[in-house]
């Protein structure tokens, strides 16, 4: 089945912009996402960890972590910033 879909020019962007820090075009990581959203054997479309492949499992995380926005500054995250006076 062929879909034509009506994006406007910013969400044309965005997804060029994720597609491609996925390492994907853009017809393939939507193709990704509906493979999630109607699973083949029902459910959520997630699936749980031990039924994906790793590279599925991987491809996954990354979309997640590429679907979060940068801070714009550095966390300080050392054991000696976090645990300063409490007794370690």
């Amino acid at each position: 089945m062929m879909l034509d879909l009506p994006l406007s020019p910013e969400l044309e962007a965005r997804l060029r912009e994720r597609a491609a820090a996925s390492g994907q075009d853009p017809a393939a990581f939507v193709l990704e996402a509906v493979r999630q959203k109607l699973p083949a054997s029902g459910g959520d479309g997630q699936g749980s960890p031990s039924e994906l492949s790793l590279d599925e499992w991987l491809a996954r995380f990354d979309a997640w972590v590429m679907s979060h926005p940068p801070l714009g500054f550095q966390v300080d995250d050392n054991r000696e910033g976090i645990y300063a006076g409490r007794g370690e």
